[in-house]
Parts: structure tokens; C-alpha cells; sequence
């Protein structure tokens, strides 16, 4: 740390012990068969430098670079496929076997961050920055089962890490002596790489994983703006966000492409999100709060027609994640009731009382369908679906100041 610079700099070491889990089949009358997803292991490593300055006295700069290493280690079964072909279990060709330890597949790459803060005056200022990443573990998830199935995965032999970048520039304002503050902000974030599942794989299959994943690209804009009061008897923030995500997978192959080859919605497209949380205090003692939360409802893939294959009844499904759950909306109350406030007290308590979910409202956790005579029956799986009210007491240790 200089008088014109602050410099940081080391190392990082993660070590991935990674057990993806098995599938077992519930009694005796289960139609499930037994499916071991197995384990896998990995080590990243990364080195990093990053220096804060201010060539002007209304401007700091932040700038840094991260370069990260990553090996997948074995014990590992590597499948190897047919050249320029859709990985399937059809086209395997061999298998290449490593000891423990030995490193299947090697990847690295830089990581590179700028912030730049710049003063207005007046209690405003803007702020940009840029930022890469690359992911070397990842969830894979799908949004067709009752209760969407997320699985981890680390990159491997068939799987390159998904390589992120983010823009973003923002006005903030503080008004009020900074009893009221203010923020609008920008971002578009770019991803290629993303690992998606293929259209109409058994998620519970015993298949190697690199034959039901593709990769491909993401795009995510959004705008944010969020208002924050923490002055006076009525505190608390509002924000909203508007924020859209697409996927696209496409190769010159049919048999690479997902929703043929064309853009859909990913599954955390979610384009509006509303939050308001506001605190009354009515005296020292006694407080009021309120939460609303509003989010459009996330994109799924859902069934379109029921048709027949040699006597079979099966299910069409319509594009990737074309349609949407109901849109989720919540309001919850809560009351605060704090103890005596002498300030050399060593232990403080306080009442709270609160209602989640006030209006009972039956937020659909997930939408799913089935076929009975004939005919797609959709349903959906709601969690909390009724007001809760809980009741605690709670204890604080030590002497604090309460104005």
C-alpha cells in the first residue's frame, strides 16, 4: 500500500470433491432402477493482482487480473466418441482409463476486473466496470419435473468451463445527508459455454452426462433501480429489476442443436422483480415491518398434445421453456418488541412475531402434467400455500446502544 496505490496480490488453491448423488428405488413396488451418478474430483489453483488508484481526486480506479488453472483428476472412465458426431451412447468408440490422481483434462485462462468510481459532486456519482470469469463447477438444471431436478458438475474431459463477462455502469445519488439513496443501473453479461441438458433426456438416466448436455451461448440484460431510506421513524427500500435471458445451442449438426438451433428463454429468466421492505418504529420499543415480493413466473417446457406410437401413448412437448408458471406475489408481516433498553445490561431479549404468506396466496413452486383418458392434466405444486405465523424470542448478549 503506497500513498498513490494499493496493491494486493496471492494465491488460491480449491480442491473439488464433488458425490453427485445416487438414485434408489423406495420399497419393493418402486418402479425406479438404482442409478449411481458416481464422484468426481478436481483442483483449481489461481494467482491474482489487482491494484486501487485515484489519478484524479474524483476518480478511483480499480483494476485486476486473476489467471485460474483447473485439472480434472481421476480415478476416471473417459469415453471416447466418433469425430464430428452427436455424442451418444451409440457412438462411442473406446474408453481411455485414469488412475487416481492422474489429470484427465487440464484448463486455464485469465480473469480479468475495472471498476471505475467517478465523484459528480453533490452526493452523486457514476460507476462502470467489467468483469470475466470462468466456472469450473456449475449446476445442471431443468425446470420439467414436479420438483426441479439441479444437479452439480465439474468441467471434465467433454466439458469446458463456461466463460463469463459482465459490463455494467450505474448513477447513484444520495439525498438528505444520505438519509435517502438512490441508484439506477445497466448490465449486459455474456456467456459462452453455458451447459445446457438436451431436449427430451431421462435426467435420471444412467447415460454418461456429456451425451445428454450441449453447450452454447447466453446473453442477460437488465436495468435496476433501487431507492433506500434509513432515516427517521419509517425506514426501508424499494427495488425493481428488469432482467432478461437467452440461451441459444446451435450447430451445423441437428443432432447438437437444442429448440432448433433457435433462441428460448433460460431458466432464470425472470424479466420483472419487484421488492419492498418498510419498517415502522412506533417507539423505542415497539416496531412494525412489511415485505412485498413480486417475480414474473420462471419459463418451463410443457406438454402441447398427446399422440400415439405403436399403440403407446405419448407426450408432445411444446418449444424450450415457451411457456411460464403463474407469477409469484407475497406479502409478510412482522412485529418487534424489544425489552428493557438499559445500556449496561448484559443480555437483551425481544418479542417477534411474524406472518409469512399474509394473503395465503398459492405461489406455484412448479407447474407438471400428466395423461389421464386421454387428456394432459396440468398441476400445480404449491409450497406454503397458507399464512404462517411464527412467535420467538430471542437473546442478545453483551451491551449495546439503542437511540
Amino acid at each position: 500500500n503506497t500513498s498513490d496505490h494499493k496493491l494486493e496480490f496471492g494465491v488460491s488453491n480449491i480442491y473439488y470433491d464433488l458425490d453427485r448423488g445416487d438414485i434408489e428405488p423406495f420399497g419393493e413396488e418402486s418402479n425406479k432402477s438404482f442409478v449411481k451418478f458416481g464422484k468426481e474430483s478436481g483442483l483449481e489453483n489461481a494467482v491474482y493482482l489487482s491494484d486501487e488508484f485515484s489519478p484524479l481526486s474524483n476518480l478511483t480506479v480499480l483494476a485486476g487480473i486473476r489467471y485460474s488453472f483447473f485439472s480434472q483428476l481421476g480415478p476416471a472412465s473417459v469415453n471416447q466418441y466418433l469425430p464430428d458426431q452427436p455424442r451418444t451412447s451409440k457412438s462411442i468408440t473406446g474408453v481411455k482409463e485414469f488412475n487416481e490422481g492422474k489429470v484427465v483434462k487440464s484448463y486455464s485462462g485469465p480473469e480479468y476486473r475495472m471498476a471505475i468510481n467517478y465523484i459528480l459532486g453533490s452526493g452523486s456519482s457514476v460507476k462502470a466496470s467489467y468483469n470475466r470469469m470462468q466456472q469450473y463447477i456449475f449446476m445442471l438444471s431443468n425446470t420439467i419435473a414436479i420438483s426441479p431436478d439441479d444437479k452439480w458438475k465439474l468441467c471434465d474431459y467433454h466439458i469446458s468451463p463456461p466463460v463469463a463477462n459482465q459490463v455494467s455502469v450505474g448513477y447513484y445519488r444520495s439525498i438528505q445527508d444520505g438519509a435517502v439513496k438512490a441508484s439506477l443501473e445497466l448490465y449486459h453479461k455474456w456467456i459462452n459455454g453455458q451447459v445446457e441438458y438436451k431436449d427430451g433426456i431421462d435426467f435420471a438416466s444412467p447415460d454418461p452426462v456429456e451425451t445428454m448436455i450441449l453447450q452454447g451461448k447466453q446473453r442477460v440484460n437488465g436495468l435496476e433501480i433501487m431507492i433506500n431510506k434509513n432515516a427517521g421513524k419509517v425506514t426501508g427500500w424499494f427495488s425493481y429489476c428488469y432482467s432478461r435471458s437467452f440461451v441459444r445451442v446451435d450447430d451445423v449438426n441437428p443432432g447438437n442443436q437444442i429448440n432448433y438451433g433457435l433462441e428460448y428463454p433460460s431458466n432464470y429468466d425472470r424479466p420483472h422483480s419487484i421488492n419492498l421492505v418498510m419498517n415502522y418504529r412506533i417507539n423505542r420499543r415497539l416496531s412494525v415491518s412489511s415485505n412485498v415480493v413480486y417475480t414474473t413466473g420462471r419459463p418451463v417446457t410443457s406438454p402441447v398434445s398427446v399422440y400415439y406410437s405403436e399403440g403407446q401413448e405419448l407426450l408432445l412437448f411444446s418449444k424450450r421453456n415457451e411457456y411460464r408458471i403463474p407469477d409469484y406475489a407475497r406479502l409478510d408481516l412482522s412485529v418487534n418488541l424489544e425489552g428493557s433498553l438499559f445500556r449496561k445490561k448484559p443480555i437483551h431479549s425481544f418479542w417477534m412475531v411474524n406472518l409469512y404468506n399474509v394473503l395465503g396466496r398459492r405461489n406455484a413452486y412448479s407447474v407438471y402434467f400428466d395423461s389421464y383418458n386421454g387428456k394432459v392434466r396440468g398441476h400445480k405444486l404449491s409450497i406454503f400455500g397458507v399464512p404462517l405465523l411464527t412467535i420467538s424470542w430471542n437473546y442478545k448478549f453483551g451491551n449495546y446502544l439503542n437511540d
